[in-house]
């Protein structure tokens, strides 16, 4: 009996340990994943490169891909809620990398255009919670003005 009973301590001590370190990682990758692109460029008055433009790069590429972004706009736009909030979500960190681009009136020229079309999509309420999307001829026009929009936005950042 008094076998059993300290196995099953042990048994206990070590599931306990497990979840502690499971807790422990976890925290520690969301921790990774917190970090924002949208704060001071690394480059302080030295002139020294971005350290952030590369990840704004791989974010842009990977939004660009979407098929919000590839697919004819009157058609998809049903579908681009998330789309719509994280090209949103990426113009700050655009705006933010303005002074270690070619040409940063290109790039703050395009990030207005992909406000403003994100704007429209949003007052046509093309994606209301709880009811059906607005209307094919304003949404998908104001989805193929942020595609267009996001390309140049990509082409301003850079490759």
């Amino acid at each position: 009996m008094r076998t059993f009973r300290t196995a099953r301590l042990a048994a206990a001590a070590a599931l306990t340990l497990a979840a502690l370190t499971l807790a422990a990682l976890t925290l520690a990758a969301l921790a990774g994943c917190g970090e924002s692109t949208t704060g001071s460029a690394s480059s302080g008055d030295d002139g020294a490169p971005s350290a952030t433009l590369p990840a704004l790069r791989t974010k842009l590429a990977s939004i660009s891909l979407d098929e919000c972004a590839t697919r004819p706009a009157e058609q998809i736009y049903p579908n681009c809620a998330r789309f719509v909030r994280e090209v949103q979500n990426v113009v700050p960190a655009a705006r933010a990398e303005a002074d270690h681009v070619t040409s940063p009136e290109a790039l703050t020229k395009a990030a207005d255009a992909v406000d403003g079309a994100v704007n429209r999509f949003t007052q046509d309420q093309c994606i209301p919670v709880g009811a059906p999307p607005g209307p094919a001829g304003e949404c998908g026009a104001d989805l193929a003005s942020m595609q267009e929009a996001l390309r140049a936005l990509v082409a301003a950042v850079g490759r």
